[in-house]
């Protein structure tokens, strides 16, 4: 399933931000938000929407597409989106975050100033783990 959200996560969501610690849930609650009902309207338009709840075990692959080629760290990049991750499990499709049920797998920079800011979450079942 692929599940594209426009923008990418806030700053105010890297491990590497000063902020109180209310700014900082302010905005990881509403890119978590965000995550959730792209992530929901995406797995309405499967065709088989079904098969797209509780995962047992899946992989994860995160692409930030910007609009730039302004200087980024990755890491930074998917620590801000844990927020995400967890808005994905608060859906229904993957049954938790954890090592045991999602492999996340290196995340990918494509630059691309039409298309970005966005980011795009690539989901794949794992059968048999």
């Amino acid at each position: 399933m692929r599940i594209e959200i426009p923008g990418l996560p806030p700053v105010a969501c890297s491990p590497n931000a000063r902020l109180h610690w209310a700014a900082k849930a302010k905005a990881a609650r509403s890119w978590g938000s965000t995550v959730f009902y792209c992530a929901v309207d995406a797995r309405n338009r499967e065709a088989e929407p079904t098969k797209w709840r509780d995962l047992a075990h899946a992989t994860l692959q995160e692409t930030y597409i910007l609009p730039n080629n302004r200087r980024r760290d990755t890491d930074n990049l998917q620590s801000a989106n844990k927020s995400g991750r967890d808005a994905l499990v608060r859906c229904g499709i993957l049954k938790d975050d954890d090592h045991k049920h999602l492999t996340l797998l290196r995340p990918l920079i494509e630059v691309d100033p039409k298309r970005g800011p966005m980011t795009v979450l690539e989901i794949t079942p794992c059968e048999g783990k």
